[in-house]
């Protein structure tokens, strides 16, 4: 985005989601989308924040300004903001047309002016032919479109996407998500995702918050989250990287030499505070594995600095193999290589040597020396 888009629309500040959890604060700038991702929730996270935006529940001592303004003790329906999801349906009763026409009427916009706002919004979003049916005759792209076209309807300053694409087939959700792209251009409107779906959190926006059991974990933007992860739990969450249990043997130069729990012994880039002799979790990213098929039985000496296994199972996707492999400790991993990549005669069953250098690897301090 440039300079003149990056002031602050929405910040949240101190808000707390979970008794007992520390509070976080975030910001969405002007004309941005931004993704909260949550982590292990079955949507009581996700509606409680969606609730304290909107006015649903107090802030307790949180704080929400919007454009510079203190619209944390204002009602609902005069924030500023926008919800559309599964708990903002339309009225079935109505008409798409007058389901758009509702919040215009209770803001007593002059009739004239509402049905010319109202063309403009339907053909935005696409909905010219679909303007006069009831919601129960929509397709799913189509009652989506239309709260949308509601939402846009009062002008807000800031759309909350609570979780839209949940329940949505692949075509409908690339529709969706190429629809919300453009209205960001058209219209510089800011949204604020919120959902339990990695995939859609990194196509819709450029900056990811990621939160778990109410606490934000980390954010920045997409390649922060990918390539500097804060935690192994991280690591996962954005990348699915495997994550070894093991003892920090040595640390020299950042370089942390990992005896694992199969024996074997790796090296790995330290994040954090790591010694020597602290339990600590080695994250490796599935594409940043190397496979060797060695012809005959390992050696243990000729394997230093590699990782005997089993492989298990092979999945072609089309442009990449996922393999799975399985360590003398049992210990399952994933590894991800370009298709047609492997050599002829390749079978499950078949020992493998994984490898990496230490840049392609991180170690964090274990969750028990953090906790």
């Amino acid at each position: 985005m440039t300079s003149r888009t990056r002031s602050a629309t929405l910040s949240v500040d101190t808000i707390s989601l979970v008794s007992g959890r520390p509070a976080f604060s975030f910001t969405l700038h002007a004309g941005e989308c931004l993704a909260l991702l949550m982590l292990n929730d079955s949507g009581q996270i996700l509606g409680t924040l969606s609730d304290i935006l909107t006015g649903h529940r107090t802030t307790g001592n949180g704080r929400l300004t919007l454009l510079g303004q203190d619209i944390s003790r204002r009602p609902v329906g005069q924030r500023g903001l926008a919800a559309v999801g599964a708990r903002d349906p339309l009225f079935e009763h109505l008409s798409v047309r007058k389901n758009l026409a509702f919040p215009l009427r209770t803001r007593k916009l002059p009739q004239d002016q509402a049905a010319h706002k109202i063309a403009q919004l339907l053909a935005l979003l696409g909905l010219e032919q679909q303007a006069d049916a009831l919601p129960s005759t929509l397709t799913a792209s189509e009652r989506l479109r239309a709260q949308l076209a509601r939402a846009l309807a009062t002008d807000p300053v800031v759309i909350i996407l609570e979780d839209i694409f949940a329940g949505l087939d692949s075509e409908t959700r690339t529709d969706i998500h190429q629809r919300l792209i453009r209205l960001q251009r058209a219209r510089e409107t800011s949204f604020l995702l919120l959902t339990r779906d990695r995939s859609d959190a990194l196509t819709a926006a450029s900056c990811v918050g990621v939160i778990a059991d109410g606490a934000l974990l980390q954010i920045g933007s997409t390649t922060e989250l990918m390539e500097r992860p804060v935690s192994a739990r991280i690591a996962a969450a954005m990348t699915d990287a495997n994550i070894l249990t093991g003892l920090a043997i040595t640390v020299e130069d950042d370089i942390v030499q990992t005896r694992l729990a199969c024996g074997a012994t790796m090296e790995a880039f330290a994040e954090g505070d790591v010694e020597e002799d602290d339990l600590v979790e080695l994250c490796i990213r599935p594409g940043k594995i190397a496979l060797m098929f060695p012809r005959g039985p390992i050696n243990t000496d000729g394997a230093e600095g590699s990782l005997p296994a089993t492989l298990s199972d092979m999945r072609n996707l089309g442009d990449v193999l996922v393999l799975r492999v399985r360590l003398a400790d049992s210990t399952e991993m994933v590894v991800h290589r370009p298709a047609g990549s492997l050599p002829p005669g390749v079978a499950v069953g078949q020992t493998v040597l994984l490898a990496w250098g230490p840049s392609a690897a991180m170690v964090f301090p274990s969750q028990d020396k953090e906790g």
